[in-house]
């Protein structure tokens, strides 16, 4: 659909720092680029400014949002708990398939040659295979638009240093374990300390 188009190539340009924070966005040349009406790209500018990455001011235009620390703590807040809702519910679904398919996830993001970036993409992929498994499909679709805004505003330099990620990899190693050992509960509490460590890695990233 136009509107999912419209979506993704302007919320690329905006993770990629196509515009600076706070500045304006030529909606004309959006939509001379993508040869279609204003319509879809303004229903993507809105379901944007509801994810956090833009403010619309009427009759004065679009601009990239500067995020507010209240703002980012509350995404933070409502992701960690959908994590810890498809993590409990993935745990009785999960094939064996996927759980060795974690397994070697795992193994490939205890290389420590990865960079902080590419550790960090493995680790958005480490938990997208657990969501995937709870078959939530709206709840699984909402963590995945709030991952890609902390991924956008965190510094993975910072959330995932070297003495975090090796943390970070106990703690996925664990989680991993008891979803193998198909314990709800464990898989429950395990992530639960282990998302909340995280959110406190990128608010320390947000404040620098």
């Amino acid at each position: 659909m136009k509107k999912e188009k419209a979506y993704a190539y302007i919320k690329r340009l905006i993770i990629d720092g196509k515009w600076d924070v706070e500045e304006p966005i030529n909606v004309n040349e959006i939509t001379e680029h993508l040869q279609m009406s204003r319509t879809p790209v303004h229903k993507a500018l809105t379901q944007l400014q509801q994810e956090g990455f833009l403010t619309i001011i009427p009759q004065v235009g679009v601009f990239v949002k500067k995020p507010k620390k209240s703002e980012v703590m509350e995404r933070i807040l409502v992701c960690s708990n959908l994590d810890v809702l498809l993590t409990e519910q993935a745990v009785p679904k999960i094939s064996e398939k996927t759980i060795v398919d974690l397994e070697e996830l795992l193994k490939k993001m205890d290389g420590l040659v990865l960079s902080s970036e590419d550790y960090s993409t493995l680790n958005i992929e480490f938990h997208s295979i657990i969501y995937a498994a709870s078959e939530l499909t709206y709840t699984m679709e909402l963590t995945r638009q709030i991952w890609d805004y902390l991924q956008y505003i965190g510094d993975p330099d910072i959330i995932f240093s070297r003495e975090k990620r090796k943390r970070s990899q106990r703690e996925h190693w664990m989680i991993y374990q008891s979803i193998k050992d198909r314990d709800s509960h464990l898989a429950k509490i395990l992530m639960e300390k282990h998302v909340r460590r995280i959110a406190e890695s990128v608010e320390e990233s947000f404040s620098n």
